[in-house]
C-alpha cells in the first residue's frame, strides 16, 4: 500500500494550479480551488516559496510558478544539452585561450550550465555570480529575446553601472540589444569588470527563439576590443554546432 503525505500532496496540487492558471493567484483564489482555509494556503505557499518554486509579485500580491520550478522542468533537457556540448566548450576554450561558458535563462535569470576555466591570474567564476542584463553579453542576448513591450519595460527601469564602460543610456543599449536580436550576437567590453571582456552567441531553437548562451569571457590586459569581435565568425559557429547538436 502506498503511503501518502498529505503536505506534500496538497503542496504539489497547488504548484500545479499555479502552473496551469492563465494568471497569477491570490491566497483566497488558491484556498477556495483546492478547498483549504486560508492558513494552510499560507504555510503551503511559504514551503513553496523558500524553494523559489513559486514567486510573489510584490505589487499585485499574486503568486506564479517560480524559477525553481522551471530550473527542475529543465534539468533533464540542460544536462542533455551540456553533456551534448561540452566538447564545443573544450574546443573554443583551448583556441582562444578562454573562459567558455554555457547558460541559459529562467524567468529571467542567468544560470550557467558548464564552464571551462582557464588557468589565469585574473580568475573568473560566474556560476552563482549575478551580473545586471546590461552588463553583460549574456544578458544583452536576453535582453534581445524579450518582446518589445518588455525590453522597452526594462529600459524604464534604473540600469546598473559597475564600471565607466557599462552602457545605462536606454537609447544606446536599446540599439545593442535590437542589433543582437538580428545577429544573435552580443559584446561587452570592460562593463561589468575592468578586467574581464566577453562575447556570447545564442544558441537557436528550430523556430529560432533563443534557449540558451555560448560565452567565451577573456581577460582585458591581453585582448583589444578589436581582438573580440574579430572573434565573432568562430564564436557563431560554435553556437551552430552546439544547434545542430541538441536538435
Amino acid at each position: 500500500m502506498v503511503q501518502r503525505i498529505q503536505s506534500v500532496e496538497r503542496a504539489l496540487a497547488m504548484l500545479d494550479i499555479l502552473a496551469k492558471s492563465p494568471k497569477a493567484q491570490t491566497i483566497p483564489e488558491l484556498a477556495k480551488t483546492m478547498e483549504i482555509n486560508r492558513a494552510t494556503a499560507w504555510r503551503l505557499i511559504n514551503t513553496l516559496l523558500e524553494f523559489e518554486l513559486v514567486e510573489k509579485d510584490d505589487e499585485s500580491g499574486r503568486f506564479t510558478v517560480g524559477s525553481g520550478a522551471f530550473k527542475l522542468a529543465a534539468s533533464t533537457h540542460t544536462n542533455t544539452m551540456s553533456r551534448k556540448a561540452r566538447p564545443v566548450l573544450e574546443r573554443i576554450s583551448a583556441l582562444f585561450g578562454a573562459s567558455a561558458f554555457l547558460e541559459i535563462a529562467a524567468r529571467g535569470e542567468l544560470i550557467v550550465l558548464d564552464q571551462i576555466r582557464m588557468d589565469l591570474p585574473e580568475d573568473l567564476d560566474l556560476a552563482g555570480m549575478q551580473v545586471p542584463l546590461n552588463c553583460g553579453s549574456v544578458g544583452k542576448l536576453y535582453l534581445a529575446s524579450l518582446s518589445d513591450a518588455e525590453l522597452e519595460k526594462y529600459l524604464s527601469t534604473s540600469l546598473d553601472s559597475l564600471t565607466e564602460f557599462t552602457v545605462t543610456d536606454p537609447s544606446e543599449l536599446r540599439t545593442q540589444v535590437l542589433e543582437a536580436r538580428i545577429s544573435g550576437v552580443a559584446y561587452n567590453y570592460k562593463e561589468h569588470n575592468l578586467e574581464w571582456c566577453g562575447i556570447s552567441a545564442s544558441i537557436r531553437a528550430r523556430d529560432g527563439k533563443f534557449i540558451a548562451y555560448l560565452n567565451i569571457t577573456l581577460p582585458t590586459a591581453t585582448t583589444t576590443k578589436d581582438a573580440l569581435t574579430s572573434f565573432t565568425p568562430q564564436l557563431i559557429s560554435a553556437a551552430q554546432e552546439i544547434t545542430a547538436l541538441i536538435a
